[in-house]
């Protein structure tokens, strides 16, 4: 059984989120459990990630089944992020959690990863890229219907999506980011080295 992973970006419990996001380098997919055979699930990790890029304590904090707890941690384990100087707003360790849903898709179709993670905390370097591709190949096209930018507003419609907010809610959270993607493209071209994360509007954070 091949699957769907979605994997939701992190949420850091640190009083300087506003001012450091670690950048992720690598974060493998967890595997679906071969026990789990048509069965969705979710799970919830903790994890400490290091200023040298390493992680530790990764821990599951709630999951449907074991299983996909279990998943979770062992891909989480091998996760890696740039690292960073320690300092005043830099910390050396950095709490975050990670919700990931498991989502069994036919065997027929290819393994598909939706990682939120990894589009919103890529460097800004790597979203000028694709703006630059995206408007070479489909000039005509919104800056929405972009891939990074379409995976963010799956992102933070998915509450809505999934059920737990309204879905009312969800589309203005859609039609905001919508409008704020000229000044986010604007920020990441003037400072390439930033995440694309820093330039979300503030309000996003607790839906990524």
């Amino acid at each position: 059984m091949r699957c769907f992973v979605l994997a939701a970006a992190l949420f850091l419990s640190t009083s300087v989120f506003a001012q450091f996001t670690p950048q992720a380098v690598s974060m493998p997919k967890p595997l679906y459990p071969s026990t789990q055979a048509g069965t969705q699930g979710h799970a919830r990790i903790s994890l400490k990630i290091h200023n040298d890029g390493t992680v530790s304590d990764v821990k599951a904090l709630t999951a449907t089944q074991p299983d996909f707890g279990e998943a979770a941690v062992n891909a989480a384990r091998q996760w890696r992020f740039k690292p960073w100087a320690a300092s005043a707003d830099q910390p050396a360790v950095v709490e975050a959690q990670n919700d990931m849903i498991f989502t069994p898709t036919a065997p027929s179709k290819e393994s598909v990863q939706l990682t939120f993670t990894q589009t919103t905390y890529q460097p800004c370097s790597a979203l000028n890229e694709e703006v630059s591709q995206f408007r070479r190949e489909h000039p005509t096209r919104p800056l929405i219907a972009m891939k990074s930018f379409a995976i963010t507003r799956v992102a933070v419609m998915f509450p809505a999506l999934s059920g737990k907010s309204d879905y009312n809610d969800g589309l203005s959270r859609s039609d905001e980011l919508e409008n704020a993607l000229p000044e986010i493209v604007r920020q990441c071209q003037a400072h390439p080295q930033a995440a694309f994360a820093d330039y979300l509007p503030r309000a996003f954070k607790r839906y990524l």
